[in-house]
């Protein structure tokens, strides 16, 4: 297995987080399998941007899972692409090909590119939850669920594993209506 993440929007919401524990799940708690039937761990690179200023300004955090060694860190060109601006929509929606995925929170991203998209109202969810802080974690519990690169299970550890426990039962509550969502848009995709 190869995939090549990038997860975009702007500072302040969270992108970065979303790549760490990805690469956390996939490198530290996901088994893959090997030619000989031998679990083996999965590789996983991360790399971060932002503009130049924290809050406000773009932000991308990329992310490469793989099965095998990994020789070079950055992304090139996305196999999915989560898009939680209008800001990152506008920097970074030409760097795809014609088969990415790409995921946008359609209350934040007013356009809508050709190809394959799928639309995860994270922000409205998060509302839901009484705060929008939580909608990355929606998104990222989404995109796990469409994509099953890594468990729920070594998500959710390492979602933990990087956050205070004081918000662990908001996230987790996150993650699962992620999930919901992500169900949800594989369904009505289905039915064309």
């Amino acid at each position: 297995m190869d995939r090549q993440i990038r997860f975009s929007g702007f500072g302040g919401q969270g992108v970065i987080l979303m790549g760490i524990v990805l690469a956390r799940a996939a490198s530290l708690y996901e088994k893959g399998q090997s030619d000989d039937a031998k679990p083996k761990h999965m590789e996983a690179i991360q790399t971060q941007s932002y503009g130049p200023s924290a809050r406000g300004g773009h932000s991308k955090c990329d992310v490469k899972i793989s099965d095998h060694q990994m020789l070079y860190p950055f992304v090139e060109v996305p196999d999915d692409l989560i898009i939680m601006s209008q800001q990152a929509y506008a920097k970074y929606i030409d760097d795809r090909r014609p088969e990415t995925r790409i995921i946008i929170d359609p209350d934040l991203v007013l356009d809508r590119p050709k190809g394959d998209v799928y639309e995860i109202a994270a922000t409205k969810a998060a509302e839901s939850l009484g705060t929008r802080i939580v909608a990355n974690i929606v998104m990222l519990g989404a995109y796990r669920e469409m994509t099953d690169i890594v468990s729920c299970e070594s998500l959710e550890k390492a979602l933990l594993d990087s956050l205070p426990k004081a918000t662990h039962e908001l996230n987790k509550r996150a993650l699962r209506l992620g999930a919901e969502l992500g169900r949800k848009a594989q369904t009505e995709r289905a039915k064309g």
